[in-house]
């Protein structure tokens, strides 16, 4: 007995300790199972894990880690998982916004209440909006008009080109028209022509004037009357032939035939065309000698797709520029005929404009930029970045109030100056996201994922009100700020410039990431210096200009945020 008692004296004591701490371990395995069993018995969840200490990525939730860190998917920053709302907290709340396929989506035609938060909303606090830029604009009714944009060929006007021909054949003697493009007159001369027949003709007139002067007075009333009959007939003659009242005025003056007879021109205008030549050529009455156009009025023609014809009025108003001519002042002029077939090569109709051309500016054949405009009265329109295209479907974010936003199917009508015509979804009054609305529709929101965008924390979701217009002014001490601890004071004033006194001002600031750099960011909370002054300590982690957001708040609901940027060096 004396000797065990000595063997066990001889043994060391730490493998006592080793011995004590598996008899606790088994101690408190037993209480565990205990406390379990009680939990069930009050109707608690049998395994109940503890989420304090381990964190998780909200791009890759399958993703966990037991310290903090940047996940090494995305280099994203890891969030505590004892701060996550689960499905449980959302279940009930229907102030928290779900995920949503816009494709599901029914159609509005009327706006919901300001401020209530449908099922389909997003919620983006309000410096998350400032840090990413999101922009709103108002939803107006104004008197817009479709502008068409087609490029144009100027062209005759069909109604002012004369062609030249002689009544007579004979043969030409003198040219005084002698090439093409010279401008020519109303009445001025263009040729002279021998004609057989005109000379004959001429002589038959000249007898008919004697004989009238020597029959006109005589007692027998048929003779004077067959006198007259006589002239009348012969200068008739000479007339049909396109002989003027001047040169029959100066052949019963003279009283002598001309050998040659002169053609004028019918017409003011541009020669285009010319077949009348020196040396005497003969020519015929079917033989066109001058083309001449009137170019002071000129069409143009242009193409327009099936889908614009709807906008194509007769009388509509119509402006074109050279495209050659910058900063001149566009002509004006007016749509006259809109053709009523297509042309199956191109898919096009095209319409005919008018326009006066005085100083002979547009000349035929040459290209112009035409712009057609047609009044539509008044219609709902938003600014063309408002609205997103998913292919089928168009939408917009309505803002809701409270840092909502709500996706909204819209009916889209024509693209206008002042931006889109929208027939069905929007209401005259309402505010559309039209700047960072790709962030609130990405991808992964098609899918059905808004997490991404981030869930409001427990006081900005009881109530907050949207952010009120305030203005904040940020000094560094030392100025421009360093690596490290700086010094930094805030004066925040409101929009009639009243300081903001008892609010707590978070200041935070933050770099994207930059290829492989994971994204960095740091906060301080300031404290009250009095006269809406706030002053802290800010760790400014490298030397970068920083995106900085001043968020104010008062009783734990923000009142308003301001985006800024800090550079340290």
């Amino acid at each position: 007995m004396t000797e065990d008692l000595e063997l066990v004296k001889s043994r060391p004591r730490w493998k006592w300790w080793i011995v004590a701490f598996l008899i606790l371990l088994g101690l408190a395995g037993a209480g565990t199972w205990v406390y379990r069993s009680l939990l069930q018995k009050d109707g608690a969840t049998a395994d109940v894990p503890s989420e304090a200490g381990r964190y998780h990525c909200r791009m890759h939730p399958s993703f966990t880690s037991d310290e903090p860190g940047n996940c090494p998917i995305c280099s994203m920053k890891l969030v505590s998982l004892e701060n996550a709302p689960t499905n449980d907290e959302h279940a009930g709340n229907p102030d928290i916004a779900s995920s949503t396929n816009l494709a599901d989506l029914p159609p509005s035609s009327a706006a919901a209440p300001p401020g209530a938060a449908s099922p389909s909303a997003v919620f983006v606090p309000p410096q998350r909006q400032q840090l990413i830029g999101v922009k709103l604009s108002e939803v107006k009714r104004a008197s817009v008009s479709v502008e068409t944009r087609a490029v144009g060929k100027v062209a005759f006007d069909e109604t002012r080109v004369a062609h030249i021909h002689t009544k007579v054949s004979g043969w030409v003697e003198e040219v005084f028209v002698d090439f093409v493009g010279k401008p020519v007159r109303k009445g001025e001369p263009l040729f002279n022509l021998y004609s057989p027949d005109l000379v004959a003709s001429q002589e038959e007139y000249l007898l008919a004037l004697r004989a009238q002067k020597e029959l006109g007075d005589s007692s027998f009333d048929r003779v004077a009357d067959g006198s007259r009959r006589l002239l009348e007939s012969a200068r008739r003659r000479l007339e049909l032939w396109d002989v003027t009242a001047a040169q029959i005025e100066a052949l019963e003056r003279e009283g002598k035939v001309t050998r040659t007879i002169a053609i004028h021109s019918p017409v003011d205008g541009i020669v285009t065309e010319r077949a009348a030549y020196h040396h005497g050529r003969y020519v015929t009455p079917e033989l066109d000698l001058y083309t001449i156009v009137d170019l002071s009025r000129v069409w143009v023609l242009a193409d327009v797709y099936e889908y614009e014809l709807p906008f194509m009025k007769v009388g509509a108003v119509a402006e074109i520029e050279l495209p050659y001519a910058s900063g001149t002042k566009p002509l004006r002029g007016r749509v006259l005929f809109v053709y009523p077939f297509l042309q199956p090569a191109t898919r096009t109709v095209q319409v005919r404009m008018e326009f006066p051309n005085p100083e002979l500016v547009l000349r035929p054949d040459m290209f112009v930029n035409v712009r057609l405009r047609t009044a539509l009265g008044p219609r709902v329109v938003v600014p063309k970045d408002a609205v997103m295209d998913t292919g089928e479907n168009q939408y917009a974010f309505v803002d809701k109030g409270e840092g909502y936003f709500e996706p909204r199917q819209v009916k889209l009508g024509p693209e206008v100056a002042e931006g889109r015509v929208v027939e069905e979804g929007l209401e005259e009054g309402e505010r559309v996201v039209t700047a960072a609305n790709f962030i609130l529709d990405s991808e992964s929101r098609l899918k059905g994922a808004f997490d991404s965008l981030g869930q409001p924390s427990a006081p900005e979701m009881a109530g907050a009100p949207g952010p009120t217009e305030i203005t904040a002014q940020l000094t560094t001490d030392p100025s421009p700020a360093k690596v490290g601890k700086n010094r930094v004071r805030v004066k925040v004033v409101d929009g009639s410039g009243q300081p903001i006194a008892d609010a707590e001002v978070e200041l935070g600031i933050f770099m994207p990431q930059m290829g492989s750099m994971a994204p960095m960011q740091s906060k301080s909370i300031l404290s009250a210096a009095g006269g809406g002054e706030y002053v802290g300590e800010l760790d400014i982690p490298m030397a970068w200009t920083w995106e900085t957001t001043i968020t104010v708040r008062k009783a734990g609901r923000v009142i308003g945020a301001v985006q800024t940027s800090i550079t340290a060096r």
